[in-house]
């Protein structure tokens, strides 16, 4: 005889083999034709009892014979008989007895149950040698296969385990335990790309749901590729904790890319967004791409008086603000947003030569065109700013407003500067305007009085500005008395 394990050459009735270890389970082997004679010999021997019991109750009729009855037998003798006939029947049914307990030891469903009831007593080595047999016999049995993989899980033999439960999801995709087991045993491993491809393989949402940590699905977009109207907030969205990286030029995403923290604005134009999810275990998804086409109006470009040109005399710039819409500009050649100076009101022109850069922004966010502007201011006045600030001090020393012509303050206590702020006309009279600072201990703050000086004429005045934006002067010496 062999051993089924290895195939050694054993001796006949030996129990174990040399060579691998393996217990020898001797089977009676079955033969249709001993049971059909077990059968018919116990048949046969329960009608002869039957037929003996019939002939002993009966009384002789037989034509030449008395009908006289004969002496019965003793109650001895029955009760003998009656014992003989059910020690038979006993001897019989303790044979079928023990027929069928030596085959149902040897039944799958025993050698199941046995190989659960050591599993259960943490027995896995035991168990895992019935439960191979099982396998041996039916290899396409998940019930089988699982709780042999199972065993080996425990035995530290991870390999084995994780390839039975590979062949158990071959043939049940929905095998909860499968996944279960071939997560942990990936996990011991380190191996999360392949806890990735595993889920991603699942058929069965529920049982995805459950490992969505160890996933890395492609980003979800909230809104669908197309054409739209109005401008649009796009929202990313991971499947768990982890980073998304995106851009929106069409070109493909990696970990230097721009990482998404808030909605991306879609303002006007088309947009080619394509996005890249990294989970907590630093496992990339597949690429995701969506694009977009944002066809709205754009607010018209400011416009600016007075027209771009050369003056010879202060001028004020004014825009023209669409309704709802803000308008900001810059006076540095860069392109204005919403982050530049807001324009609020007309103001005075620069001294000079200037450059404005003005754009309208809708409610919406979405950006005019820009509309740009240079200027050059050049005054011709009979005192220039600089002679034009000494007469300013001169007046104000004569009014007692200062104590000296350096701007010393009457109390000692710091200084006073006059610092050019812009030209500007008021009826009629074109001045300087001079905004008054405090200076002490290295640190300056504005006062709140404007001073004005007319560049032809040397007059000046202190200037306040009224509600509707024009100015107000009063005589220095004498500051109660105005003068529009």
């Amino acid at each position: 005889m062999k051993c089924p394990r290895c195939g050694a050459d054993m001796k006949e009735g030996q129990m174990y083999c040399e060579h691998c270890g393996r217990e020898i389970q001797i089977v009676p082997e079955f033969d249709p034709a001993l049971e059909t004679s077990l059968h018919k010999a116990l048949s046969d021997v329960g009608t002869q009892i039957a037929e003996k019991a019939s002939e002993d109750s009966k009384p002789e009729t037989d034509a030449g014979q008395s009908t006289v009855p004969e002496k019965q037998p003793s109650v001895k003798n029955r009760r003998k008989k009656r014992w003989k006939v059910f020690a038979g029947l006993f001897a019989a049914a303790a044979l079928c007895a023990g027929m069928s307990l030596i085959f149902w030891h040897h039944t799958p469903e025993y050698r199941y149950e046995k190989a659960a009831a050591q599993m259960k007593e943490k027995s896995y080595n035991s168990a895992a040698e019935l439960l191979e047999l099982l396998v041996e016999q039916d290899p396409r049995n998940v019930e089988y296969l699982n709780a042999l993989s199972s065993c080996y899980y425990f035995e530290g033999k991870l390999e084995e385990a994780k390839e039975l439960c590979l062949t158990i999801l071959d043939m049940d995709a929905s095998c909860e335990d499968a996944y279960r087991r071939c997560v942990a045993i990936y996990e011991k491993q380190n191996d999360y790309a392949a806890i990735n491809a595993l889920m991603q393989s699942c058929p069965d949402v529920q049982i995805q749901s459950r490992y969505l940590d160890y996933m890395a699905n492609p980003p979800e977009f909230d809104l669908q590729s197309g054409t739209y109207r109005e401008a649009q907030n796009l929202k990313l969205i991971g499947n768990a904790a982890g980073t998304i990286y995106f851009t929106t030029d069409g070109s493909v995403p990696d970990e230097n890319s721009q990482v998404y923290t808030s909605p991306i604005p879609l303002k006007d134009g088309g947009y080619e967004i394509k996005a890249l999810f990294v989970n907590h275990y630093g496992i990339a998804s597949d690429i995701s791409s969506a694009n977009y086409y944002i066809d709205i109006s754009r607010p018209d470009a400011p416009y600016v008086t007075p027209l771009p040109g050369n003056y010879g005399k202060p001028v004020q710039i004014e825009v023209d603000v669409p309704d709802g819409c803000s308008v900001y500009y810059t006076m540095d050649k860069t392109e204005p947003t919403a982050s530049s100076t807001r324009y609020e009101e007309p103001f005075w022109l620069p001294v000079g030569y200037s450059t404005f850069k003005f754009v309208t922004i809708a409610p919406d966010g979405v950006t005019g065109s820009v509309t740009e502007c240079n200027y050059t201011l050049n005054l011709h006045p009979l005192l220039s700013m600089e002679a034009a600030s000494n007469q300013l001090l001169l007046t104000l020393k004569n009014a007692g407003v200062v104590n000296s012509l350096q701007g010393d303050a009457p109390d000692g206590d710091g200084r006073n500067l006059y610092t050019f702020k812009y030209a500007l006309t008021i009826n009629n009279h074109h001045y300087y305007l001079y905004r008054e600072y405090h200076e002490l201990d290295g640190e300056s703050n504005a006062t709140g009085n404007d001073y004005v000086v007319n560049y032809m004429s040397g007059e000046c005045y202190r200037a306040e500005k009224q509600e509707d934006k024009s100015f107000k002067l009063y005589a220095i010496e004498q500051p109660e008395n105005g003068q529009e």
